[in-house]
């Protein structure tokens, strides 16, 4: 298949091409410079270079679109920048392509769990879930996909990853194990929670390729469901850990309340709870093979 690929110059996009590269036709884009055979730097939130780059393109059987600003989850005044990152690229991407009569036939985009809002008295979420999202990123992420079902239902696969990990890329899981370099946990560490390996999201994508899984709307994470002391002996650091006690997360989720941290409040909720996923809607089809213990 022709493939474009959005996002190529990321974590999960570079990973993504080297999967795929042998047996697809790959046109990676992206913004900002990167070595790879067919990448092409393109800011997407800029229409007129956009609808230049479709102009001059063949038409791609497959649209899979990782574009998002993620990380940083910002505050409410960040909202425009988190729009313009995570909705308006998709927009004149797919805008672009239905003016010029090259529409995919399929169209895989890379949603998130945030997408839910973190609960204190929510352990499980799937996908008819009220979505009730609390930072400028998720807000935005499901303005993309409200474009999406309304637009392209029929042939749009909206992905919602958990945490990413690989072996080379372990940031979500030292966020969840270490503080200053020092190995914690809090309470007695029992608290679960999902993670994504990340070779579970080109197995996903081969899966939707192949026909194997009907559009719609799923949650990705590992089918392994995964504790706080499972991520500590994953880095060898149950033995060195400390304990925080689990009224120092409370107290530091009802000082978020008061003073409207976003941030404060989410991080404080995923230590202090049970946070899983339910990917029983993608196992009616497929079941992800990755997990923590698979090298």
């Amino acid at each position: 298949m022709r493939i474009l690929l959005a996002g190529q110059n990321g974590i999960i996009g570079s990973f993504l091409y080297d999967e795929l590269k042998n047996d697809h036709e790959i046109v990676g884009i992206g913004k900002g410079e990167f070595t790879s055979p067919n990448y092409l730097n393109l800011d997407l939130s800029n229409i007129k270079d956009v609808a230049s780059f479709v102009k001059r393109s063949e038409r791609f059987d497959v649209l899979i679109f990782l574009v998002g600003l993620a990380h940083a989850k910002g505050k409410n005044q960040d909202y425009p920048v988190f729009e313009k990152i995570n909705f308006l690229t998709l927009f004149n991407l797919l805008e672009s392509l239905r003016e010029s009569n090259k529409l995919p036939s399929k169209i895989i985009f890379s949603s998130t769990i945030s997408v839910y809002g973190e609960k204190l008295h929510k352990q499980i979420y799937n996908e008819n879930d009220k979505l009730t999202p609390n930072s400028p990123y998720a807000r935005t992420k499901i303005l993309a996909e409200q474009y999406l079902q309304n637009n392209f239902k029929g042939n749009s696969w909206i992905l919602r990853f958990s945490p990413v990990y690989s072996e080379k890329f372990n940031l979500n899981i030292e966020r969840r194990t270490l503080i200053k370099g020092k190995y914690y946990k809090v309470g007695d560490g029992n608290n679960k929670l999902s993670l994504l390996n990340i070779k579970n999201i080109p197995f996903v994508m081969k899966k939707i390729l192949n026909d194997n899984v009907p559009s719609g709307t799923y949650n990705l994470a590992d089918s392994s469901i995964y504790s706080f002391n499972d991520l500590l002996a994953y880095s060898s650091g149950v033995d060195k850990a400390f304990t925080i006690p689990k009224v120092v997360p409370k107290l530091a989720y009802f000082a978020g309340r008061v003073t409207k941290n976003i941030f404060l409040q989410e991080n404080s909720i995923k230590l202090l709870t049970d946070n899983i996923y339910s990917t029983k809607k993608l196992e009616k089809y497929i079941k992800l093979p990755y997990t923590l213990s698979t090298k």
